[in-house]
């Protein structure tokens, strides 16, 4: 499994990083930007993301804002809708009904609240059916 984890703080992206060990390769960008660009290099390098780890809350590009453009690189490289990769916000934001209907429209698989466990992290990924 390849995962990408954006977040513009450094620990954070460790935190999650350290989470994925040994169940996936893990990528990290620290901006909406640099998160585009990845995805795009990958899906015509032909190493599509399995899942992507982004953070609401960044300056610059919001995760709304590149969720959407990601969405936008995937159509573009021609990937099909059920081939995206599986977005999975994570935020300090502890009222994931609310922040999922207000933000994001359906378009994200998951959501975590920061710090993630790893159990927790691990039964996300399980039920978005990326572990085997």
């Amino acid at each position: 499994m390849r995962a990408l984890v954006v977040d513009d703080d450094l620990a954070s992206r460790h935190v999650l990083a350290s989470h994925l060990a040994g169940v996936a390769e893990c990528v990290m960008c620290a901006s909406g930007p640099e998160a585009v660009t990845a995805v795009g290099n990958a899906t015509v390098a032909g190493t599509p993301f399995d899942v992507v780890f982004l953070d609401i809350i960044m300056p610059h590009m919001d995760g709304h804002e590149t969720l959407s453009r990601i969405r936008q690189a995937e159509e573009a490289g021609g990937v099909p809708p059920e081939k995206r990769v599986k977005a999975v916000m994570v935020t300090s934001m502890d009222d994931e009904t609310n922040t999922m209907t207000a933000l994001f429209d359906g378009q994200v698989a998951a959501y975590l609240v920061k710090p993630p466990n790893r159990a927790e992290l691990l039964d996300k990924l399980a039920a978005l059916g990326l572990l085997g």
